[in-house]
């Protein structure tokens, strides 16, 4: 009988050919976070703080001392990792954990993953398959998904101890902005402050309590929209907040496709899987910018 972790069992995936379970990786992943550390000693890079158990009583009014973990995945972006993965050691060194997961590239990005943080490596390019195998290699409280082309303020990790405080809260996001000055960009981010279908996608920065997330049974299995997806499964069990600072992101998909084109291609993508087309049909529609 296969193992699993509260009845749930996550379905075939590039880190093996039968269908695994939390539990049954779960001191793998201990193993692998193990090695975060270590290696990040060996690289010269400062250590991580001590996640143990926590001492003493909180005020009220101080968020709980949750660890947060991030998972970048990646797959050829070599021309602009560099500075998107400089900046998030600078974000995050000596508090937070990170995990660069690969999805096999022809360019250097894993090479260049190795330089910053903890990399591994998935057997294709499924961004959903690439977060649910970093996720495996953390043991932290709290997980953050963030795409290899968003930048994070200082002190995200705050804002998130602070959201999650309020046990009603499973999960939340950031509000969003580009990278460019454009007045159609910069009304579209405006929207990212309110909870909608069209309003919140991945490269908002999802985070979410680590057992939870382990209940749910990590993002599907699904080419494309796995943010849309994980987002409609998350918010069933409990309440979703967007922080009050933002992400910055790349506006790369709208500078190449047109502003307006892009977005509503985004609408009516959403709209398209909301209706019950597959995931696979419809990502044979979308460009293969990540």
């Amino acid at each position: 009988m296969e193992p699993e972790w509260q009845g749930v069992s996550l379905n075939p995936s590039p880190l093996g050919t039968y269908r695994m379970s939390w539990v049954a990786l779960f001191p793998e992943g201990l193993k692998i976070a193990r090695g975060v550390v270590q290696s990040m000693h060996v690289a010269g890079l400062p250590s991580l703080p001590s996640m143990g158990p926590r001492s003493g009583i909180l005020p009220d009014d101080v968020p709980p001392d949750l660890s947060v973990g991030v998972v970048v995945p990646v797959f050829n972006e070599a021309g602009t990792l560099e500075y998107y993965l400089s900046r998030l050691y600078e974000v995050t060194r000596a508090r937070c954990p990170v995990v660069v997961v690969d999805g096999g590239s022809t360019d250097a990005s894993a090479s260049i993953a190795r330089r910053y943080f903890h990399a591994e490596t998935t057997v294709q390019p499924s961004r959903g398959e690439q977060l649910n195998h970093g996720a495996l290699c953390l043991v932290t409280d709290v997980l953050l998904f963030l795409h290899a082309d968003t930048e994070l303020p200082r002190g995200f990790d705050h804002y998130i101890r602070q959201a999650l405080a309020d046990e009603e809260v499973v999960g939340g996001c950031f509000r969003l902005e580009f990278d460019v000055a454009h007045p159609l960009l910069k009304a579209y981010s405006r929207f990212t402050r309110f909870s909608g279908r069209f309003f919140h996608f991945g490269d908002q920065g999802f985070f979410i309590r680590r057992e939870l997330f382990c209940r749910m049974g990590g993002f599907s299995h699904i080419p494309f929209l796995e943010d849309v997806d994980f987002l409609k499964r998350l918010k069933k069990f409990g309440k979703f907040v967007t922080l009050s600072v933002p992400v910055r992101t790349s506006a790369r998909r709208f500078l190449d496709r047109g502003i307006v084109r892009q977005q509503l291609r985004n609408v009516l993508l959403v709209t398209l899987f909301e209706l019950g087309v597959s995931a696979k049909r419809l990502a044979a529609a979308y460009p293969h910018i990540r």
